[in-house]
C-alpha cells in the first residue's frame, strides 16, 4: 500500500486531542454512554471535533489547525464547557486521568464504528483492555523530511513527556506503583514504543508499504508508536502522555512540546542515529515507574541523571519556560500521600 504524500502545513501550528472518561455516578464506574454525549454536543460545536474513541466510556476532544497555544487552550475550553453542560444533564460525569482506578476492561464496549470492529478482529480483547486516556499533540511541519527530523529529535524527550504528564497511578482496582501505568496497557501491541529507524520521508515511505505487507495496516491510524508522523495533516504527533487531571496541565504540555518543536527545527541541536535509540525503552520506563524521580542514563557517556535537570536546557525562550515552570511537578505524590490505603476508589474518581 502507498503512503499518501506528506502534505505541507505551516509549521509549528498545534493540534491538540484529549481522551476523556465518561463517569456514571454515584458510583463514579465508567460509562458506556459516550455516544449520548456526543449526539448531544455536536450542533453547539463552533470549532473543534468532539468524537468516539475505542470504546464507549471514552470521548475525545480535538482541536482544529491552531496558530498557537492560545486559540488550542480557548478552543479546548469551549469544547470542555459543553461537554460538562451534557453531561450534567444526562447525570453523567467527565474526568481526565491516564486510567480510571477500577472499571474492569470486560465490560468495555467497542465503538460500532468499522475502523474500531476490524482492530477488535485483529487484536482482540487487547482492545478492550486499551480503554485508557491520553493527550496527543500535533504540530506543524513544512515538508516529510523535517517531520522526521523532528520526530526522533522530540524521541529524546519522550520520558520528560511521560514524567510531566503521568495521571495513572490506580488500574483494576490497585496501586500498580507506576507514575504512568497506562502505556503499559500497550506492550502486547507489534507497533508500541518507538517507529522503527528510517533518516528520511523516502526510507519511511518504503517503512509503512513493508508494514501494509502484513495486512493489519491500513493507514497511519493504525500505527500506534509513541511518535508518529501524520502525512494527511502535515504533521508530527506525540502520544505517550496520559491526559492530564485539568485542563490547564494539558495546555501547558502542549506549549511545552511546540517549543520544544521549535527549538529543535531552528537550532538543529541532534544528528539522528540509530544508536540514539539503545536506551530508549529502559528511560522510558523510568519514566513510566518514577515520573520526575526517574532517572535517565545517557546512551553515549553512561552519564545518569534526573528528568528536571535534563529538560532545563530547553528554556531558551520565555515561552518554553513558563511552560516548564508550569507543568514541572506531578500530581501522584500528594495523591498517594492524602490518599488512605483503605479508602474507596470511587471518593478517588469523584474527587
Amino acid at each position: 500500500m502507498a503512503l499518501n504524500d506528506f502534505h505541507v502545513s505551516e509549521p509549528y501550528t498545534l493540534g491538540i486531542e484529549l481522551e476523556m472518561q465518561v463517569i456514571n455516578p454515584p458510583g463514579y464506574d465508567l460509562s458506556q454512554d459516550s455516544s449520548t454525549l456526543i449526539d448531544a454536543v455536536k450542533p453547539q460545536l463552533t470549532a473543534g471535533e468532539i468524537k468516539h474513541d475505542i470504546t464507549e466510556s471514552m470521548l475525545e476532544m480535538a482541536t482544529g489547525v491552531c496558530r498557537d497555544i492560545d486559540q488550542a487552550a480557548a478552543q479546548l475550553s469551549a469544547m470542555q464547557h459543553v461537554i460538562l453542560q451534557a453531561a450534567s444533564e444526562h447525570h453523567l460525569g467527565i474526568c481526565g486521568g491516564g486510567t480510571h482506578p477500577f472499571q474492569k476492561w470486560q465490560r468495555q464496549e467497542v465503538c460500532d464504528n468499522e475502523r474500531y470492529q476490524r482492530t477488535l478482529e485483529n487484536f482482540g480483547y487487547l482492545i478492550q483492555q486499551a480503554t485508557v486516556f491520553g493527550q496527543h499533540v500535533h504540530v506543524g511541519c513544512a515538508n516529510g523530511d523535517d517531520a522526521i527530523y523532528l520526530l526522533h529529535g522530540l524521541s529524546h524527550f519522550v520520558p520528560h513527556f511521560i514524567a510531566l504528564s503521568a495521571a495513572s497511578p490506580y488500574m483494576q482496582g490497585s496501586d500498580t506503583r507506576f507514575a504512568c501505568a497506562r502505556l503499559n496497557i500497550f506492550s502486547a501491541f507489534p507497533d508500541n514504543g518507538p517507529m522503527p529507524w528510517v533518516s528520511n520521508w523516502q526510507e519511511f515511505a518504503g517503512l509503512f508499504r513493508r508494514l501494509s505487507y502484513t495486512t493489519m495496516i491500513d493507514s497511519i491510524k493504525d500505527l500506534h508508536w509513541d511518535i508518529r508522523p501524520s502525512p494527511a495533516f502535515g504533521t508530527v504527533e506525540v502520544r505517550v502522555m496520559d491526559t492530564p487531571l485539568t485542563l490547564d496541565h494539558a495546555i501547558n504540555m502542549a506549549g511545552l512540546i511546540q517549543a520544544t518543536a521549535h527549538w529543535l527545527l531552528t537550532e538543529r541541536p541532534f544528528k539522528p542515529q540509530e544508536q540514539d535509540y539503545l536506551l530508549y525503552k529502559f528511560n522510558r520506563f523510568q519514566a513510566c515507574r518514577y515520573g520526575l524521580e526517574g532517572v535517565l542514563t545517557d546512551v553515549y557517556t553512561g552519564d545518569r541523571r534526573r528528568h528536571w535537570l535534563q529538560i532545563w536546557p530547553l528554556a531558551a525562550t520565555a515561552v518554553a519556560w513558563q511552560m516548564i515552570r508550569c507543568v514541572c511537578w506531578t500530581t501522584l505524590p500528594p495523591l498517594r500521600a492524602s490518599w488512605a490505603p483503605t479508602a474507596p476508589l470511587t471518593r478517588y474518581v469523584c474527587r
